[in-house]
């Protein structure tokens, strides 16, 4: 009886970095165990640069400059020949890889949108609208996705940049930042980084160079006060509202008007006004209180601060049997959105659209030459005609 010995070989194993193979005697008798195919890759592969090379007879490296539409040092590519490349593109159906050409031109594409405030979605007569319509035709215009960073929140539930200490807008080449509320530990924080980002509204934060597109308040509340001037309105009282990032510089509008004008301060007093749902002082009237004041000044005109207020104050002025504007003309300076009940009211208007556009052209300045910072604009604003400003009777 013959004795049949059957070897294999063991697994390769490595000792010391170096693959060593040995033969192992698994017994007598013993035959191999079969063998299993590995499984067949299913579908269609997925083409590549190299196949796109090959189909239009170049290298990888032209085919790589014309998708990524950039020379590589000595590479230059001639319009026959790109228009060779991009027929086998679309011949072989090549989809170009979003992540690789990204990190080939040193950049995301991506604009990251933070905003303070709850603003997607919203109709067309939202305060922001206009803001954000702006924004996102610059970004398409500049060939830039946007991404809207709304789901980050703090402990207290508020939005937050760096929620769970993570700066969520790193995602993004650069950010812009809307709303109000802001916290001035965050864009600290976020210009100490170095972080290119653009806020749409003039903002100031002690040591820090902040980049900003803001509307003219000052000149554009003092040209206001000048039409009502110019009807003939020498009284004219100012509602003060709760303190926004702008409402300073429309004081300092109305400040320069007195000077420009040659009002009295006696004649232009500016007065608290508390309105419903409104963050005022603490020595703010209610409309009843501050029509009845001006009444009492002998003012022909008002001017709003916060362009809501209005409400209260027709509403004020009826129930003493003050006529609008036939007793006290209305002026409106924050451009709020639109509202059917103030439709007439004669306001200001805010670029909104060009501030949003213009913040998209100044953050990618800042992203191409970081040290170009800070970068600042100032738009001019306009009036809005309305049926509220006449002549003083």
């Amino acid at each position: 009886m013959s004795v049949k010995r059957v070897f294999t070989t063991a697994p390769a194993t490595r000792i010391d970095g170096a693959r060593r193979e040995s033969r192992l005697d698994v017994g007598i008798g013993r035959e191999r165990g079969p063998k299993v195919a590995r499984k067949a890759r299913t579908g269609p592969r997925r083409v590549s640069q190299a196949d796109v090379a090959r189909h239009a007879g170049v290298s990888s490296g032209i085919v790589s400059s014309v998708i990524n539409a950039r020379d590589y040092g000595s590479i230059r590519v001639s319009d026959a020949t790109r228009e060779r490349v991009l027929a086998s593109v679309r011949e072989l159906g090549y989809i170009p890889d979003i992540a690789a050409r990204n990190l080939a031109r040193g950049s995301n594409r991506l604009i990251g949108v933070f905003t303070y405030e709850a603003m997607f979605p919203m109709g067309s007569q939202n305060f922001y609208h206009e803001f954000l319509v702006g924004i996102e035709e610059a970004a398409d215009q500049a060939e830039y996705h946007l991404l809207l960073v709304t789901g980050a929140k703090n402990a207290e539930q508020r939005r937050s940049i760096y929620a769970g200490g993570v700066n969520h807008l790193r995602l993004a080449d650069g950010g812009l930042l809307l709303g109000t509320n802001e916290s001035s530990e965050e864009i600290t924080r976020l210009a100490g980084e170095g972080y290119p980002f653009v806020f749409v509204g003039e903002r100031e934060f002690p040591g820090v160079e902040l980049s900003y597109v803001a509307a003219d308040y000052v000149e554009g509340t003092a040209e206001l006060v000048g039409r009502a001037v110019a009807l003939g309105h020498r009284r004219i009282a100012m509602a003060a509202g709760r303190h926004l990032e702008s409402i300073p510089a429309r004081r300092a509008g109305f400040a320069l008007a007195r000077q420009r004008y040659g009002l009295s301060e006696t004649d232009t007093p500016i007065l608290p006004l508390a309105a419903d749902g409104d963050n005022a002082p603490t020595d703010a009237v209610t409309p009843d209180g501050f029509v009845a004041a001006a009444i009492e000044r002998g003012c022909t005109a008002l001017v709003l601060e916060n362009s809501i207020a209005a409400v209260g104050i027709r509403a004020a002025a009826a129930r003493r049997g003050v006529t609008i504007p036939g007793d006290l003309s209305l002026i409106g300076l924050s451009g709020a959105q639109f509202r059917p009940e103030d439709a007439d009211l004669t306001e200001m208007s805010i670029p909104r659209y060009e501030m949003g556009a213009e913040a998209v052209k100044l953050l990618l300045r800042l992203i191409a030459d970081p040290e170009s910072a800070p970068q600042r604009t100032r738009l001019d604003c306009g009036i809005r005609d309305g049926a509220t400003l006449t002549r003083p009777a």
